[in-house]
């Protein structure tokens, strides 16, 4: 065997599979040989242990922007919780939100399985607003099963998903989570938790009322073409509107919501562009190829192990398109029998196999990107 390939394991396993520099430094008290720093990092990086644990630090991608042009184009789905049991029972909220008004329903359940999610569909937004274009959601099995299949089908919805452990792909909706969560802090406090239901209708007030960053409107004001009214208007009331038909009514609305429309498009536009620029600062080489062998991480540990001693990543898988600039389709590279799945670019890593033929002089003299 490779004497050299004997050592550096030795080494790395006694010193419990400590960086590439401390590995070198053990390394190098006790040893000399040519090009020791490259073959110390190689062995490092293509060490099976450590691969299944350690993560890399890859700067951020270019993101491809969802964007949307109209009302119901797309709403996007999540469920918050678990919280607190309420008085009545309930422990989720039900979250859906039109991806271009920003239009928000959020919906107490008792359980989040997916009887309940269709139902909440049903009777909330279906039945005030009529069907979207398109659900998308993360790939709960809520909102995967083959019940809403049906209810989507039945609706002529299209139903998307996320990448799997990836719950970015949905970050409106969970940007929106966060905004419901600290709105409802805002509302409660430590000795009334358990009456947070009973608040979120006013949440929901708040959060239509307020303009959005990323459309320079209110929610509600892109939904019905006027201002919400708050509970300090009638106390400081404005100017009311003039009298008028139903006609001339329908005819002023109409050109108001086509303004101010047109207007969120550009400003949902702007700030798709600023978004991108920000990303391109920080942009990440050409990624992975056809044919590259990867890590894939599974960032749940199975059942009745320990988070702390998870080993994420799992391989090598092949790359067998490149689907989007962050999203690749993989296959199990030893199993060829089994069934290629998508993966997120921020849950991969090159793949090191070791080297069969271990010597110095076979080394590559350039090393391996960090």
């Amino acid at each position: 065997g490779c004497l050299i390939e004997t050592v550096l394991n030795d080494i790395h396993n006694q010193l419990g599979h400590c960086g590439q520099r401390r590995t070198e430094q053990a390394t190098r008290n006790r040893f000399w040989w040519p090009q020791l720093r490259s073959s110390t990092h190689l062995f490092c990086q293509s060490c099976p242990t450590c691969a299944s644990f350690k993560s890399p630090t890859p700067p951020p991608r270019t993101p491809k922007p969802m964007t949307t042009g109209f009302p119901g184009e797309r709403v996007g789905l999540d469920i918050i919780g678990p919280l607190p049991i309420s008085v009545r029972g309930h422990e989720f909220i039900f979250v859906m939100i039109d991806c271009f008004t920003m239009w928000i329903e959020a919906i107490p359940l008792l359980h989040q399985d997916a009887a309940s999610v269709a139902n909440a569909i049903n009777r909330t937004w279906i039945s005030r607003w009529g069907s979207p274009l398109s659900f998308h959601s993360d790939c709960g099995s809520n909102f995967e099963s083959q019940l809403m299949q049906e209810v989507c089908h039945l609706l002529d919805v299209r139903k998307t998903h996320t990448i799997p452990y990836h719950p970015e792909g949905n970050g409106l909706v969970e940007r929106t989570n966060r905004t419901i969560n600290n709105i409802l802090l805002a509302f409660t406090n430590d000795g009334h938790q358990h009456d947070w239901d009973v608040h979120l209708p006013f949440c929901l007030l708040a959060y239509r009322g307020t303009t959005h960053s990323s459309t320079g409107f209110t929610p509600h004001y892109l939904w019905t073409g006027r201002d919400l009214r708050l509970p300090v208007d009638l106390r400081y009331p404005l100017p009311a509107p003039e009298q008028t038909t139903p006609q001339t009514f329908a005819t002023k609305l109409r050109e108001v919501i086509r303004s101010a429309h047109n207007t969120a498009r550009i400003t949902l536009g702007n700030a798709s562009i600023h978004e991108k620029r920000h990303f391109d600062r920080h942009i990440a080489g050409t990624g992975f190829q056809i044919g590259d062998l990867v890590m894939h991480q599974y960032p749940i540990p199975p059942r009745g192990t320990s988070a702390k001693l998870h080993h994420p990543w799992r391989g090598p898988f092949a790359v067998l398109d490149v689907l989007a600039p962050t999203s690749f389709l993989l296959r199990n590279a030893i199993r060829a029998e089994s069934p290629p799945f998508t993966a997120h670019f921020s849950k991969l890593k090159p793949y090191r196999g070791r080297l069969p033929d271990c010597t110095a002089d076979s080394l590559p003299q350039t090393r391996y990107p960090q």
